[in-house]
This record gives C-alpha cells, sequence and structure tokens, in this order.
C-alpha cells in the first residue's frame, strides 16, 4: 500500500543517483538507473506494487533494529510519541506567551526522544519478517514480473562494522553475509534489492550476490550506533513599533 512514505524514500532515491552515497552492485546501473526514473505510482494506490515501470515493479517497505509488538515496531511507536509531545508542549509556550505581558525575550526548549533498545538480533528479524511478508504480496501479483525490485528503507541509528573489536565504518548490507544469502534465495522472484538507510545507498543484483559474498570480511559484526532525536522550539516575545507582538517559530 502506497502513502507519502514510499514516494519520499523513491524520490530520495532518484535525487542521489548520480551522488557517491549510491554504490552499484549488479552488471548494469545504467539499467536501473533508468528503471528508477521511470518508475510511477501504481494508480491503484491499496494494492501491491507501489511503483510500475515498463516491464517490472518496485515495492517499498521499513525496517527497523527495535523490538516489534502487535502495535508495530517500538521505534516507530516511540517517534510517533515524540513528535506529537513535542508539538503539544510548541501550543502550550503559544498559550503561556499570549498570556502574559511581553518581555522583548527569546525563549528555547529542547526536546530529545527517549530511544528504545537496539541490536542487530532485532533488525535481522525485523528485515526477514518484513521481506517475507512483501514476498506473499508478490506470489499473489498477476502483473509483469520481469524485473522486480524491493526497495528496503531501514529507520533507526546506524550500526557500527566492527573487524577484531576495531571501528571501520557504518553496516552495509553487501558486507552482511546472513542477509545477503537470506536474499539470494529469492533470486526467482526478483532481480534486484535497493537498500538505504538515509546516509548510502545500495543497489544489489541479487544473481550477483555469490560473487559479493566472497568478498565479505572475515570477522566482522554489527552493532549499533546511538539514536538521538532531538525538537527545538523557538519563541520570541517582543514589541514592534510600540504594538505588542509575540511570534513563534
Amino acid at each position: 500500500m502506497r502513502g507519502e512514505q514510499e514516494i519520499n524514500c523513491l524520490t530520495r532515491v532518484k535525487q542521489n543517483l548520480g551522488r557517491n552515497s549510491v554504490h552499484y552492485f549488479c552488471s548494469d546501473p545504467q539499467k536501473i538507473i533508468r528503471i528508477l526514473k521511470s518508475a510511477r505510482p501504481n494508480p491503484a494506490q491499496s494494492n501491491f506494487p507501489d511503483f510500475l515501470f515498463e516491464n517490472g515493479f518496485i515495492e517499498h517497505f521499513q525496517i527497523n533494529a527495535s523490538r516489534e509488538t502487535r502495535k508495530g515496531a517500538e521505534h516507530r511507536q516511540r517517534q510517533a510519541q515524540f513528535c506529537k509531545e513535542a508539538e503539544q508542549r510548541f501550543q502550550r509556550m503559544g498559550r503561556e506567551l499570549n498570556d502574559a505581558p511581553p518581555a522583548n525575550s527569546l525563549t528555547r526548549e529542547i526536546c530529545e526522544m527517549e530511544a528504545p533498545p537496539y541490536s542487530y538480533e532485532m533488525y535481522e528479524a525485523s528485515f526477514r519478517k518484513n521481506w517475507q511478508h512483501h514476498i506473499n504480496s508478490l506470489q499473489k501479483y498477476i502483473g509483469c514480473r520481469d524485473v522486480g525490485i524491493f526497495l528496503v528503507e531501514y529507520q533507526g541509528p546506524l550500526f557500527k562494522t566492527m573487524q577484531y573489536g576495531r571501528f571501520t565504518g557504518f553496516y552495509h548490507l553487501h558486507q552482511d553475509a546472513p542477509m545477503l544469502r537470506y536474499t539470494a534465495a529469492y533470486q526467482d522472484m526478483l532481480s534486484y534489492v535497493i537498500f538505504t538507510d538515509g546516509q548510502n545507498c545500495e543497489v544489489i543484483e541479487l544473481e550477483l550476490i555469490p560473487v559479493l559474498l566472497e568478498q565479505v570480511p572475515c570477522d566482522i559484526q554489527f552493532e549499533p550506533g546511538r539514536w538521538k532525536e532531538h525538537h527545538i522550539n523557538l519563541a520570541i516575545d517582543m514589541t514592534i513599533d510600540g504594538s505588542e507582538q509575540e511570534a513563534l517559530t
């Protein structure tokens, strides 16, 4: 089912196609670039897949590294609650300013989200669960499947890549042997997986995964980094040209 988050994710990928933040692990990068540029939203908004192009489809889904309950990922639940509370505090600041005499002052309030626990194990579980859910939808799809693409968007703290106890960089799907083997098992149904974490994007052709597995560094592990999300409320209270003015930004 398509909404704003699906369109925003694909738009960000398109905007970065010619930049160093996109890494191609496929036989013909220009082919995937043409596909992404030509993809359009599925006119049947509530149906699989999210996007269509001449001879295939793109299906988007989000994954995370927090615990999942029947209500969804704990990361998303806390994020939604945090945004709601920050907006309520912003509105309260406005009411307090309007009720007080002008003081020619600047008030700043910083809200910080309390992050839930994260782990690679929960990331892996989220990846597999959401992947399988969309595979089930794909199995019912009767449209053109010549080129199938899953667009996987990770939301949460960046994972650190550790080798022999030393930090060597941040997570890349093409270095994650268990997840590569998992996705490779579906190469008869899909052609590519596009993975993005908000910082980097990887385009992986499933048929080439055996080659990537040979290049995965030895003895690497993935550890979650720290997640911090802030919301800053600014209130400017001043008198302009003899008249009282209060403004919130």
